[in-house]
């Protein structure tokens, strides 16, 4: 009976070590953002019906922008140039600006792929891609809250950046702090984010 015992618990040993190793072998990737950690993976379309990943862009610099063009934020962050200034110079160094629209289909401020084409071709947009989240399913993993919300994510998967283009919610600064551009310049150089965190604003996520 002793023998039976210990040999009971020894396999009772082996297999909860082995339930540990599994576990950890296979713990899911993240499903909600959070600054210092991977992003969370996601697929959506483009206006043009192409499906793009983010593990597609495995190795590079994404940022990631909310958007909604009938927000009046929106609107004076593309007309004074303060988002397309930024989205052309960082294209140019190679980073992947993904603009992301989560407005309902239900709701009145939603627009057609094609009507969105129209729209940030006529406000010269340097953006890589515009895609749709009519759902809200990757705004929601992302907490985004407002148009803009600005996201940003390192060569290695990690979200480093979360929150507002720059820290002119008013629009009224001659001198203005974009916070998006900076964290891009340190990143591109090789160097920690400084500021990781920031209070987005603009309109609220049509959701």
């Amino acid at each position: 009976m002793a023998f039976r015992r210990a040999s009971f618990a020894g396999g009772l040993i082996t297999m909860l070590a082995l339930s540990v190793l599994s576990a950890s072998a296979g713990s899911p990737l993240p499903t909600t953002a959070e600054v210092g950690k991977p992003a969370p993976a996601f697929s959506l379309k483009d206006i043009a019906g192409k499906t793009l990943q983010l593990q597609d862009f495995k190795g590079k610099v994404v940022v990631l922008e909310w958007t909604n063009p009938n927000c009046p934020y929106v609107q004076r962050v593309y007309r004074d140039g303060i988002m397309t200034a930024v989205q052309k110079a960082a294209v140019e160094k190679g980073v992947v600006w993904l603009t992301i629209n989560s407005t309902n289909t239900g709701h009145n401020d939603f627009e057609t792929p094609e009507a969105l084409k129209e729209t940030y071709s006529s406000w010269k947009a340097g953006f890589s891609s515009l895609l749709m989240d009519s759902d809200g399913k990757v705004g929601k993993q992302f907490d985004a809250k407002t148009t803009p919300h600005m996201y940003i994510i390192d060569k290695e998967g990690k979200l480093v950046y979360n929150g507002a283009i720059d820290d002119d919610p008013r629009g009224g600064k001659d001198q203005k702090e974009n916070y998006v551009k900076a964290a891009l310049d340190a990143l591109l150089a090789g160097k920690a984010v400084a500021k990781s965190t920031t209070q987005p604003y603009g309109c609220s996520v049509k959701y």
